[in-house]
């Protein structure tokens, strides 16, 4: 059991000052190791088809419409399941908590999302982009040692998503997730892959299953 984690926005609460104001975390889970090896192969083509460097990333925010469409069709027929949180910070913004340390909500955010899947999370190795080095990543993994059932985890790892096909998808699926509620609102990314999506969070305490 493979987990591929990746978020688009950012865990701070000073909205105000520049905090997004959406938080959102993509978790991909993939069953059997051979489904995340087949997903892996084939972004790993799409990138050769493009005439893309090895090392040329797939990232939302980086990459043209026409190509967000074409790796999130490329892949929807891939076996994986999604789970989203899509957190509108105004709802935990009064939460002393979470506005003392990004790092909990951060925590607060990918739990919620693991625990909204339908399966039963067992000896997972769990894949979480480590690019950026935030200091609100850095105690995930002790935070999730401690609150996911015994044996649901087997090892959390922190990945280039450079050098990560896994972690790339989940990018371009938080990615689609925070176009279909900032800006203009665009969904139309976000229902290439709606056969995907197992399931859908919009608090912390709530869960909603995907229509």
């Amino acid at each position: 059991m493979i987990i591929a984690i990746d978020d688009a926005g950012d865990p701070g609460l000073k909205l105000k000052e520049g905090s997004s104001k959406y938080f959102i975390i993509a978790a991909v889970l993939f069953e059997d190791d051979l489904d995340a090896e087949e997903t892996a192969l084939k972004i790993k083509r799409l990138r050769q088809k493009l005439g893309w460097q090895q090392r040329h990333e797939f990232k939302f925010r980086k990459t043209s419409p026409e190509v967000r469409k074409r790796f999130l069709s490329e892949v929807r027929n891939c076996k994986f399941k999604i789970s989203l949180v899509i957190l509108d910070k105004d709802t935990v913004a009064d939460v002393k908590e979470f506005k003392n340390d990004a790092s909990k909500l951060y925590n607060a955010v990918i739990l919620k999302a693991l625990q909204a899947f339908d399966v039963k999370l067992k000896q997972a190795h769990v894949l979480v982009d480590g690019e950026s080095g935030s200091t609100y990543r850095r105690n995930v993994k002790t935070f999730f040692r401690k609150n996911l059932p015994r044996g649901a985890m087997r090892q959390l790892t922190y990945r280039n998503s450079v050098e990560d096909n896994l972690v790339q998808l989940a990018d371009m699926i938080a990615g689609a997730a925070r176009r279909s509620v900032e800006r203009d609102k665009d969904a139309s990314y976000l229902k290439l892959i709606k056969k995907r999506i197992a399931h859908v969070e919009t608090s912390l305490h709530t869960t909603k299953k995907a229509s």
